[in-house]
């Protein structure tokens, strides 16, 4: 976040534009409500991500910051427009010595925090993201895992909140050199410079609105990308063109009445989004237009002092200092949100959460009058400009050089099971056998953070279809000809996870496995409500992967689903009876066409959002695995699709049942027979399935048998 050195503001009545540069910081004036609108920005986004259910909304405190950005930036550059490249280097050489030395510093601390704290389950997730900060593409990164549904439950790591810096570094990249384009066009054609760069700022930013506008609906990696936001930034822009268009308006009695009641109007609108909107809010998109346009109105507004002004409040001492550090106060919050409570073993409680915050300010204050305030100065850490750019680029490689020892530890951690698949007490066949001895086995076969990682290859093999379900996409795994058994394998990932059983069955039995799997859309013959095109798409791609599977010349096929979104227009109360009816019809019309059918009832999953995954569990209670044990009436299974299979009553159509090998005694297991069961909070692992190959071919060879 832009965050330049404070200095105590004018009792003025006329605000001025400020500058953003870093210069003279002894000598220039900032204005205390966008000060103040930092501080304000930085309490919601703390406040949201320590106390989520309170403040649901907090999240828009980012938002304030993308607006606030853009402002000074733009102030900044169209004060003193770039001409030449050194300008250009000038500036970016600024924007180095402003940010990076504190975010490099806390990346540091993140990564070492990481590998002291969490659990090895966390270490490559962080290694990967830390990088991605230090050369600043984090929000890229983030996006390919939004748009990637089997890292969709990823947990969190303690720099993921270096996705806005991103953002805004990418801003800084691009904004000043497209106005020194624009300015030099339009001065080769003699024209006025400054109604030629608004012209460009207007289009650029209507262009990023109207694109995160159309994604946002449909594609959750749109929350991340750089044009999706890049327009929150630009409208920070806009009021820069407005405020440097209109010096010293409305400096008369009813202007600054008109101007107190504009910054209350948009610090309402930020509250109000702060306060109502929650994970459920359809982001960024148009309703980010809410706290964007009310944060562009309270710096539009530049509220002085007087009758009803909310200047006084704005200015008070505490209010300036947090805005003074909200860079390094949002820097540090997120890894001690992370990482508290892996190194309490438990969730923190309230008391921990405000002690934790207090750390946060302490350490922000430290970092800003030690680190930022210190490496600040008239010429870029005090050598010529070229230094700059070596130490930033000095600086990313040292947080390269620490994320591959944590990815190198993590490599280390991550060896392959210990003991081979078919030995006996290995996985599930330690239920089976009655001399194996305890259900969790003696030792950990696959280690957590191994597990982490132990899905189907379909996802890396481009066989699973997701984003807008517009692809038809056919993988063949076993024997490509002269197959013993050919079978389709269809349905959404809760399909997809028995494929390592599968293919390694497939691979033995000279079997041939053609999938038809697609992310979520689960395989019925209504219409599923995504609110989207996916709703269309999804109803489409089944209408196709049923006919196939039908039509096809199976001797066998394979379903398995996990079926959590509504179907269109269809009550709640009655929902869960049409789901069953829709999976009926397909397993009727495949039985009728003389198709086998296995069902593979859905397992039960290992926790909820929030809740620790198996491999994280088991990597926190190494030395007493039933403490992640669970009651399998606290885990929540979707049986709709075995429910019909079972009400056919067709000799043609069987159910395989997970259950009992997932949790044994009506108890679910994070563990069974050394193998850790779930990768994720609803996924078995690769090794677990493998573990049940056998009861999965003998289920096969009944219903292929008849």
């Amino acid at each position: 976040m832009t965050a330049p050195t404070v200095s105590p503001s004018p009792a003025a009545t006329t605000p001025q534009p400020i500058s953003a540069t870093d210069a003279a910081p002894a000598s220039r004036q900032v204005r205390a409500d966008i000060q103040a609108m930092r501080a304000l920005a930085v309490l919601l986004v703390v406040g949201y991500h320590f106390w989520p259910k309170r403040l649901t909304g907090g999240y828009v405190g980012v938002d304030v910051f993308f607006v606030i950005s853009g402002f000074l930036i733009t102030t900044h550059l169209l004060q003193h427009q770039p001409r030449t490249l050194r300008d250009l280097g000038v500036f970016w050489g600024r924007r180095i010595r402003r940010l990076l030395p504190a975010a490099l510093l806390v990346l540091a601390a993140s990564l070492l925090a990481t590998w002291l704290i969490a659990p090895a389950t966390l270490w490559h997730d962080t290694a990967t993201q830390a990088v991605a900060s230090a050369f600043y593409v984090q929000n890229w990164s983030l996006a390919a895992e939004a748009v990637d549904y089997m890292a969709a439950d990823n947990v969190p790591t303690a720099v993921q909140h270096y996705w806005s810096l991103s953002v805004e570094e990418q801003f800084y990249l691009v904004w000043p050199v497209m106005i020194l384009l624009a300015g030099a066009f339009v001065r080769r054609r003699g024209g006025r410079v400054l109604p030629g760069v608004a012209c460009v700022i207007v289009a650029v930013t209507v262009a990023s609105f109207a694109c995160s506008a159309l994604l946002t609906s449909t594609n959750d990696a749109a929350y991340f990308l750089s044009w999706t936001r890049f327009w929150e930034l630009g409208v920070g822009g806009i009021a820069a063109l407005v405020v440097l268009g209109l010096p010293g308006s409305g400096s008369g009695g009813s202007g600054r009445t008109l101007r107190a009641l504009l910054t209350w109007v948009g610090l309402a609108g930020i509250l109000y989004a702060a306060f109502v909107f929650d994970d459920a809010t359809v982001f960024p998109g148009t309703a980010a237009l809410l706290p964007v346009t009310a944060t562009a109105l309270v710096i539009l507004a530049a509220a002085g002092p007087g009758f009803g002004s909310p200047h006084r409040l704005l200015s008070l001492g505490p209010v300036q200092w947090i805005g003074d550090i909200s860079y390094s106060v949002y820097l540090w919050h997120w890894p001690f949100v992370v990482l508290v409570p892996y190194a309490l073993g438990h969730p923190a409680a309230w008391p921990v959460k405000i002690a934790a915050v207090a750390v946060v300010v302490a350490l922000a204050w430290a970092t800003k009058v030690l680190v930022e305030d210190r490496l600040r100065g008239s010429r870029p850490l005090g050598v010529p400009l070229r230094r700059s750019f070596v130490f930033a680029l000095g600086g990313a490689l040292v947080i390269a050089a620490l994320g591959g020892g944590l990815e190198w530890r993590t490599q280390e951690a991550s060896r392959g099971p210990s003991a081979a698949v078919g030995d006996p007490c290995f996985g599930a066949q330690v239920l089976v056998d009655p001399a194996c001895g305890a259900v969790h086995g003696d030792e950990l076969f696959t280690t957590p953070a191994f597990a982490a990682k132990d899905a189907s290859p379909a996802g890396e093999d481009g066989c699973m279809v997701s984003g807008s379900y517009v692809d038809r996409e056919v993988c063949t795994y076993g024997v490509r000809s002269g197959q013993v058994l050919d079978i389709a394998l269809v349905g959404n990932s809760h399909a997809d996870m028995w494929l390592p059983a599968l293919a390694d069955l497939a691979e033995k039995n000279g079997w041939r496995i053609s999938t038809y799997l697609i992310e979520n859309c689960y395989t019925v013959d209504r219409r599923i409500d995504f609110e989207d095109k996916r709703t269309r798409n999804c109803f489409e791609w089944n209408r196709w992967a049923i006919a196939e599977a039908r039509d096809g010349d199976y001797d066998l096929i394979i379903t398995g689903n996990r079926s959590l979104q509504p179907l269109l227009n269809v009550p709640e109360p009655k929902m869960e009876q049409a789901v069953t009816d829709a999976y009926e019809r397909v397993l009727r019309s495949w039985s009728e066409a003389g198709r086998p059918v296995l069902v593979v009832q859905d397992a039960p999953r290992s926790g909820y959002e929030g809740d620790p995954t198996d491999p994280e569990c088991a990597a926190l209670h190494e030395d007493d695995l039933a403490a992640c044990d669970a009651p399998l009436a606290e885990r929540a299974v979707t049986v709709e699709q075995a429910d019909a299979a079972r009400r056919l009553d067709d000799e043609r159509v069987e159910v395989f049942d997970p259950t009992p090998y997932v949790c044994p005694q009506d108890v679910c297991r994070v563990v069974v027979g050394g193998v850790i069961v779930h990768y994720d909070l609803h996924h078995l692992s690769g090794t677990f399935v493998r573990s049940l190959a056998l009861q999965l071919e003998d289920a096969i060879d009944r219903v292929v048998e008849g």
